[in-house]
């Protein structure tokens, strides 16, 4: 089952997208340049239509999909974060086209919206992100909702998928 992996791909890409915001932390102070630890944990699954029989499954597939990603933030990147992590991130996103809904990484809080339409069929997905950030840590909840692609043994299932994205900075980066 191929979506769940995807969504919290997708996911991730909203945990950071902003086409607005400075990066500016409450009393101005910016996001801190250097490497960053990002974890993504999957909080809830719910998928009310899937059969029984593959209900655990699908729980046990999704939770245990917990991510944790280092990467460094350069000075341009730390004065738009949002813009920086979500190509970052996109760029792996192949197949979807997304539109932004409400785009806000500024003044220590994170506030988004996230529609992708799929170019090869797959099942469209959506997202909602709410979160801070200081200059050193950022954290978010995400809501995510999509869908199993339809194969020729089962129809496809709509998921809704909460998560939680903890970051923080760890240090200088070393390249």
């Amino acid at each position: 089952m191929k979506l769940p992996a995807a969504l919290l791909v997708a996911l991730a890409a909203a945990a950071c997208n902003s086409q607005g915001g400075n990066g500016q932390a409450p009393g101005g102070t910016a996001m801190r340049p250097g490497l960053w630890e990002l974890t993504t944990r999957v909080v809830t699954v719910d998928a009310p239509t899937a059969p029984a029989e593959i209900q655990p499954q699908l729980q046990a597939a999704l939770a245990a999909a917990t991510t944790v990603e280092r990467s460094c933030l350069t000075p341009g990147e730390a004065a738009n974060p949002g813009v920086a992590i979500r190509d970052r991130v996109i760029q792996g996103q192949s197949g979807y086209t997304c539109e932004t809904g409400e785009e806000i990484f500024a003044g220590g809080r994170i506030r988004m919206t996230l529609n992708c339409r799929s170019n090869s069929g797959a099942p469209d997905l959506r997202q909602a992100m709410v979160g801070s950030f200081t200059a050193d840590t950022l954290q978010a909840a995400i809501s995510g909702e999509g869908a199993t692609p339809a194969t020729a043994m089962s129809p496809s299932i709509p998921v809704r998928v909460e998560s939680a994205l903890t970051g923080r900075r760890v240090g200088d980066c070393t390249e």
